[in-house]
């Protein structure tokens, strides 16, 4: 019997896909407390930016590793992002409401709020996943600085995080039938996208000597 090369790109792909679907999942199921949503996010990027990076890695280790160590750097990051982002939120929803030039004004600011908060969040996330803070709001400036440093990346953020959405308002029927591939891979594929987009300012800052300190094997 001819054996199986399971070297072949098939081969990779496929486990890099696996891969994929495992993170994801396990982004999902530790984001039903809600509470815990910004550690794993946080988990998920510091899986993704290995991908991106093309280094080694194990998805459930390096998840639970992440989620457990900055804990509470993530949860801060998280509450200051929901917070914006129910903020831009409701000031749509306000700004809806009635077609006055005020609320003109409102809706402009409240679309602001939530671009900005969508991509410097998805900046501070992955800053942490890949660096060592000590306090979230060191991430939370970096991120902004960031966003700013590298608009057009920032963009290719934003067209990662707007795709659904976008899709479930124009194609609805689109939406239905991409609803399950999404829910299988498209947190995780998301994110690898963003990573792919901050790989050339995170190598950067890791040439500077910013890459973050590995913790113990043995340690989770």
């Amino acid at each position: 019997m001819k054996k199986t090369n399971t070297d072949a790109p098939f081969f990779l792909l496929m486990g890099k896909i696996g891969d994929l679907v495992f993170a994801n999942v396990l982004w999902l199921v530790c984001c039903i407390p809600v509470v815990t949503a910004g550690a794993s996010t946080l988990g998920l990027f510091t899986v993704v930016n290995k991908l991106a990076a093309r280094e080694d890695y194990t998805v459930r280790t390096d998840f639970f590793k992440a989620f457990k160590r900055d804990f509470k750097q993530s949860t801060a990051l998280w509450l200051v992002v929901l917070l914006g982002g129910l903020a831009g939120f409701r000031g749509l929803q306000i700004a809806t409401a009635q077609d006055t030039a005020s609320n003109g004004v409102l809706a402009a600011a409240s679309f602001l709020l939530l671009l900005v908060v969508g991509c410097c969040g998805s900046w501070d996330f992955a800053l942490l996943a890949r660096f060592s803070y000590p306090k979230a709001l060191s991430a939370l400036a970096d991120g902004g600085r960031m966003t700013l440093a590298n608009l057009l990346s920032s963009v290719g953020i934003l067209a990662f995080l707007a795709w659904l959405p976008l899709l479930a308002k124009a194609a609805p029927a689109w939406f239905v039938y991409l609803a399950p591939l999404a829910l299988l891979i498209g947190g995780s594929g998301s994110a690898l996208g963003m990573a792919a987009l901050m790989r050339p300012a995170f190598a950067k800052l890791e040439k500077a000597g910013r890459k973050e300190e590995e913790t113990d094997p043995e340690e989770f």
